[in-house]
């Protein structure tokens, strides 16, 4: 999205040079041909994805031009938080319980058999985007129907509305890179979240984490 094309670090921001700046086509042909044609001379060789919104983008690209990439077979796994939590359990992993719709008729008896609160978010947001903890069931369908046919920041619009049972306790995020099947975890932190200003869920921070129990488990 172009309001987050200024989200660059301050130490570099004026630093960076661009080759050229190519606007997503439709087809990816000529997406193709109009990004190779911009280069000139220079080889294109890697594909990265900048933020949320572009995990898709990237994916077909990548793919499309024949250099490193995550394909597009499991893209949507990447994006949709439901599909994600599928692909957890599938792992023998414990996952999330939820229920995904387009209208509130579609989860409500989920949300009836619930006990409160839930999350309620859109499927496809990133970071607190749109994510809100409810404490009543009239609550999660006040916020469903706000979250229902609007475009959030990252560019989610008409791909379904989340609810969620509240995992309360501490959040941990694990970073990892993986290449060819090779998987190595770089760096563990606990988020510092906390309410602030009417929002329940607001980023204060991020602590690294040095507990060997915590990382040996994770």
């Amino acid at each position: 999205p172009k309001a987050f094309r200024s989200h660059v670090p301050t130490a570099v921001g004026p630093h960076l040079r661009y080759v050229a700046e190519v606007e997503e086509c439709a087809d990816i042909g000529e997406f193709v041909r109009r990004l190779r044609a911009s280069v000139g001379p220079l080889e294109v060789v890697a594909c990265i994805c900048g933020c949320e919104s572009g995990v898709k983008v990237a994916d077909r690209l990548s793919e499309a031009m024949g250099i490193r990439t995550n394909g597009t077979q499991l893209s949507d796994s990447r994006r949709n938080k439901k599909l994600q939590q599928e692909r957890v359990k599938a792992a023998g992993l414990r996952s999330t319980r939820e229920a995904l719709g387009m209208k509130w008729s579609e989860v409500a008896s989920f949300v009836a058999g619930e006990s409160m609160p839930v999350i309620v978010e859109p499927v496809e947001s990133a970071g607190s985007d749109g994510v809100k903890l409810c404490l009543t069931a009239k609550e999660a369908e006040e916020h469903f129907n706000k979250l229902a046919g609007e475009c959030r920041k990252f560019g989610a619009q008409g791909a379904g509305i989340l609810v969620q049972e509240f995992l309360k306790g501490k959040e941990y995020v694990v970073d990892s890179v993986s290449r060819d099947g090779e998987h190595k975890v770089t760096m563990v932190w606990l988020y510092d979240k906390r309410p602030c200003n009417g929002a329940p869920f607001v980023y204060f921070g991020m602590l690294p984490v040095s507990d060997p129990a915590v990382v040996d488990v994770i």
